[in-house]
Parts: structure tokens; sequence; C-alpha cells
């Protein structure tokens, strides 16, 4: 018969929570949030290099202004 030590063991190592379940939803939670935020910071971004530049272009600079405020926000 196991010792009362053992189950006890036994018994706290199966009821534990998978690890992470309830992180795993908050986290993606403040995924979604932190993916807002960056869109709304790369967009605003932009939109400045294209006011520097006097909204003159084409298309490709638009895309370029993106790509460019993209690399500041992500490396701040």
């Amino acid at each position: 018969m196991p010792s009362k030590n053992s189950e006890a063991g036994t018994k706290r190592t199966n009821d534990k929570a998978p690890k992470n379940k309830k992180n795993t939803s908050a986290n993606k939670a403040n995924d979604a949030k932190n993916s807002g935020d960056r869109h709304k910071m790369i967009a605003a971004a932009a939109y400045f290099r294209a006011e520097k530049r006097g909204f003159k272009g084409n298309g490709a600079d638009t895309v370029q202004d993106w790509l460019e405020a993209e690399v500041e926000i992500d490396h701040k």
C-alpha cells in the first residue's frame, strides 16, 4: 500500500493545470492589442513621412513610407 506522502505527491502532480493555459488566451489578447497599437503607430509614422515630402509621389512612395515606418517602430 502506498504511503500518504507518495499519494499526495502523485495527486499534486496530476492535479496541475496545463502550463500557460490561462496565459495563452491572455497573451493572445495582449498580442492583438499590441498589434493594433503597432499598426496605428506605423500608420502615423508613415503619414508623417508622406507629409514631409509634401504628399507628392506615387503608390511606390507610400509603400516605401510604410516599410520605413515599420522599421522605425519595430526598432524602438
